[in-house]
């Protein structure tokens, strides 16, 4: 057995592993292990339908949309007060925290409901009622309102029995009376927050309802200055990132007979684009959660949709200025081989041998995930690290079309990151540096801080641990080329996305989630079928010596 052939082998194993270590101990380290889906969309719409009817309202002539959300602050504070382990548990066991949001809404008028149903047991979890302030209504006495808000939340399944009441406020609006209520649960306490129920009465109305877990003050404010630390280090990536493309417009510019390959990064910025755009229409549910009643539907669309293709020319003139730059570096200065594109380019497409890159990049994308797993299972248990949930992977739930988001947010980050942080940084700093071990370390450092806006705290400990990773994916692409971390890159957040649908108890979820994961396997497949063999570049499979025709 040839030594690239143990390599591979060995590659393989522990991609093997690392995927059975997620797998295994996903429920030890992740907050989106407590999200228990029974309920698909539909099935929600129609119980927040009843919920709203049951109350006397009318939904004809509201339009609606459906996500799916978090009570963010609720489930921070269980996570740093409680750890994960103990915390899944307390969302599992009832703890408000994932929901299906319902929005009903009419254009340019403040009347509307949002209806937040829990995902697992189907009750109503929040409900709450938008009208204006001078809207006509009853003027009922304080113990009639009472009754309506007691009536609820006992028909909600809420024995009050095991409630004291906290507050009782009254609000008299120009054309109504308005009630507040609010219980807290008795000899309940998770630390210092308590389980809440509130029933707010327009009139004789019920305006809203909502049982949620009331986390102290002092700890927004404790947040809210972590996450300006976390800020602050991804700016200075930022900057980083700037001083390094003024760099090397500079370096470019002192060699005077440097010749651009323009297409390469054409081609990637073109493909990144209609990613990004198909990317904004499927979350049209998320972009109509958060339509603001006072312009017009028409107005609001065409200014999400002016962004959104904004963001995608910016994502696409970034991908083409950093993929051309890289590429330039790659060939004339960092000696780094582009090994599948090089094939292209040379127009060897059908006899390079793609197994190398197919192997390394799966391996790679599943050793990553159980690294993470290991690094947050040790990091939780005895270094204080604590994360809220996720809801970049979570709301791949409330999306249009669940299974297309590897196809746009997985494929387009893998591009844009690899494209910048490997592709350019390390073939450039190698130019400038002439380390690469340097290159290397510099690159990860900036890739692994620029993700400190991650809901992972202390916020500096997403930094340390992608720059710990980067340093492996430096490694990999100088020896293996770029097509190896981009799938490696495109095969994480694919798997990642894919893991709510999966643990959900509902099938057409599940699925969505089986789906997911073989558009997975894409960039396996097109390399497996397109190119085959020949013992010229055979002999790179076999014997492990480099490809001649690479750029």
């Amino acid at each position: 057995m040839s030594g690239h052939t143990k390599s591979l082998i060995t590659w393989l194993v522990l991609g093997i592993i690392g995927l059975s270590l997620y797998c295994l101990f996903f429920n030890h380290v992740f907050p989106v292990a407590s999200i228990d889906i029974r309920l698909t969309k539909e099935e929600a719409l129609n119980r927040a339908a009843e919920f709203v009817v049951g109350r006397g309202f009318d939904l004809k002539g509201f339009d609606k949309t459906v996500i799916f959300y978090s009570d963010y602050y609720a489930s921070a504070y269980m996570q740093q007060t409680q750890g994960i382990k103990k915390s899944n548990e307390l969302i599992r066991e009832g703890i408000p925290v994932w929901f299906w949001r319902i929005r009903w809404f009419k254009e340019l008028k403040k009347e509307g409901f949002v209806v937040d149903v829990d995902p697992s047991t189907g009750e109503i979890a929040h409900f709450h009622y938008s009208v204006l302030d001078d809207e006509k209504g009853a003027n009922l006495v304080e113990s009639q309102a009472r009754a309506i808000a007691e009536d609820t939340v006992v028909f909600q399944g809420v024995g009050l029995k095991d409630y004291e009441l906290k507050d009782s406020t009254t609000k008299k609006q120009k054309e109504r009376t308005d009630y507040y209520f609010e219980w807290k649960k008795k000899d309940y306490k998770i630390k210092d927050a308590t389980l809440r129920i509130r029933a707010e009465i327009y009139g004789d109305r019920l305006g809203r309802f909502k049982r949620y877990l009331k986390v102290p003050e002092g700890f927004f404010r404790y947040l809210r200055r972590e996450s300006s630390f976390g800020t602050l280090l991804f700016m200075v990536t930022r900057i980083l990132i700037l001083l390094l493309s003024i760099g090397a417009v500079f370096l470019i510019i002192s060699q005077k007979q440097a010749k651009f390959n323009w297409m390469f990064g054409l081609i990637f910025g073109c493909i990144v684009m209609p990613l990004k755009i198909f990317a904004f229409l499927n979350s049209m549910p998320l972009v109509w959660n958060f339509y603001p009643d006072t312009i017009s539907k028409g107005v609001y669309i065409m200014m999400s949709l002016q962004d959104a293709l904004i963001s995608a020319l910016s994502v696409g003139i970034m991908i083409f200025a950093y993929g051309t730059l890289g590429e330039l570096f790659c060939r004339n200065f960092g000696q780094t081989k582009i090994h599948l594109f090089g094939a292209i380019k040379n127009k060897r497409i059908f006899t390079l041998g793609p197994l190398p890159i197919v192997i390394v990049g799966y391996s790679l994308g599943f050793i990553f995930l159980g690294y993470i797993t290991l690094f947050y299972l040790i990091g939780t248990k005895f270094f204080n690290i604590w994360m809220p949930p996720n809801t970049e992977y979570s709301n791949i739930l409330g999306m249009t079309i669940p299974f297309l988001f590897p196809l746009t947010f997985a494929a387009s980050a893998a591009i844009r990151e690899e494209f910048i942080f490997r592709l350019f940084a390390i073939s450039f700093l190698k130019k400038c540096t002439r380390l690469t071990w340097l290159a290397i370390l510099v690159s990860a450092l900036i890739w692994g801080f620029a993700h400190s806006t991650y809901s992972v705290f202390p916020t500096y400990v997403r930094g340390i641990e992608l720059t710990i990773f980067g340093i492996i994916l430096g490694m990999v692409f100088l020896r293996y080329g770029l097509e190896t971390v981009i799938i490696a890159h495109y095969v994480i957040d694919a798997t990642l996305g894919a893991w709510p649908l999966l643990r959900s108890h509902n099938l057409s979820f599940i699925i969505s989630g089986i789906i997911v994961i073989t558009l997975a396997s894409i960039p396996s497949l097109i390399l497996l079928i397109v190119f085959k063999k020949e013992d010229k570049y055979g002999n790179f499979i076999k014997k492990g010596t480099p490809i001649k025709d690479g750029m």
